[in-house]
């Protein structure tokens, strides 16, 4: 067994109650916080992008294609649906999905209420998934390719304000080139996504229903939603897009559409980067510290160590390998705390959010395996090179000083 280790683990790792398990014991306990609080914030960070950006395309996708127009707004200039763009854009390498969708405005009315609503039409075969997962009660539209349906989502603020249920009709109107169209659907399903400002404003539709209230033709669509299985690609996927699209549409990404919203994510991103820095430095003045004080304490045993023709090199490593050991044990747990609370955060919701404030109900955790391994890897690199600052101070001791030391 190599010498510096094995006097490490006996000086450290031993049963007995001494000064030197005492404060390496606590120097663990400060790096395993340190780790934990790092972990958590990095799971809390990537959970909460990741949450909102689902949400957000879940409502608008990923890349939107639709006719350049002069005025922003939720409804789009009308374009032919182009079953060889659908082709083209569905060869894209990392596109999962392109539909042709419709925003139209309307008004519904209830006995006493009156809501403004933008109806999102979207075709037979759209993927529903997202608003399966928010759906409160009710079920999801089957719509056809070949009939009409008058089946409609409404989101739980609407059904609120309107005291509507699954199950009823509501009075719907379309105000199209100065005329009104009167439409009666039926609310089937009810959701609420969190995203306050979204569930106002939108409800969900069959297009064939907003195709006819808009003209007579079924091959008309406001514009192409694209979900995207890589959203680190989201720029380089939509310049591929733009080089098929011709000079009357745009691709425009969700961080374009929506830009408030990411905006105020890369603010969170600036707040957690300062506190995990200072976990950091807390976790390196630690080691530092307990090093420094390990050796003061050590003073007479690295004299004796080096009278009895010890180099300064081995000793060294005593302390080398007592700093490692402290970061190990502080990554341990610090990990199993960490992925232990995110867990029971995950699965028990044990600390909620104001959804109208946070776009969601608890604090989210998402963590992948390879930014877990990169928080322990640099974590463990950076704070044992720190290490050698404090052990330096051991070539300075000579047998004849420590022996004068008290």
């Amino acid at each position: 067994m190599q010498f510096g280790y094995y006097i490490a683990k006996k000086l450290s790792l031993t049963k007995q109650q001494s000064f030197t398990r005492t404060i390496t014991l606590l120097a663990i306990a400060a790096v395993s916080m340190s780790i934990c609080v790092v972990i958590i914030s990095f799971g809390v960070l990537l959970g909460f992008k990741k949450e909102i950006r689902e949400k957000v395309s879940g409502y608008a996708g990923d890349i939107s294609i639709s006719s350049y127009q002069l005025t922003n707004g939720n409804e789009n200039n009308i374009l032919t649906i182009s079953s060889s763009l659908i082709d083209s854009v569905s060869n894209v390498k990392d596109v999962e999905s392109i539909f042709p969708y419709i925003n139209k405005a309307g008004i519904i009315k209830s006995d006493s209420v009156l809501e403004g609503l933008v109806f999102k039409g979207v075709p037979y075969n759209y993927n529903f998934s997202f608003f399966k997962k928010h759906l409160k009660r009710g079920v999801i539209p089957q719509y056809a390719d070949s009939t009409d349906s008058y089946e409609i989502l409404l989101s739980e603020y609407t059904a609120s304000v309107m005291a509507v249920d699954t199950g009823d009709r509501l009075n719907l109107f379309f105000i199209e080139s100065s005329d009104v169209k009167r439409r009666r659907p039926k609310v089937i399903g009810i959701y609420n996504t969190g995203l306050e400002e979204f569930d106002k404003q939108f409800a969900i539709a069959d297009i064939r229903v907003l195709q006819r209230v808009i003209g007579q033709q079924y091959n008309v669509a406001g514009g192409y939603e694209v979900k995207i299985s890589d959203f680190s690609s989201l720029n380089v996927i939509q310049e591929q897009i733009t080089q098929i699209i011709d000079y009357n549409t745009s691709a425009r990404n969700v961080k374009e559409i929506y830009p408030l919203i990411f905006q105020w994510l890369e603010l969170i991103d600036t707040n957690v980067y300062v506190l995990i820095t200072l976990m950091f430095v807390v976790a390196i003045i630690n080691v530092v510290t307990v090093l420094l004080i390990l050796i003061i304490d050590r003073i007479p045993m690295i004299g004796l160590l080096k009278s009895l023709g010890a180099t300064t090199q081995k000793v060294l490593r005593i302390f080398n390998w007592q700093g490692l050991l402290i970061l190990l044990g502080g990554l341990l747990i610090g990990n199993l705390l960490a992925l232990g609370l995110a867990y029971l955060q995950v699965n028990f919701k044990l600390i909620g959010l104001p959804a109208d404030t946070y776009y969601m109900d608890a604090v989210p955790f998402f963590l992948p395996a390879n930014y877990l391994f990169l928080i322990n890897v640099g974590a463990l690199f950076l704070c044992f090179f720190f290490t050698y600052v404090p052990v330096r101070i051991i070539s300075k001791i000579t047998p004849a000083q420590s022996i004068n030391f008290r």
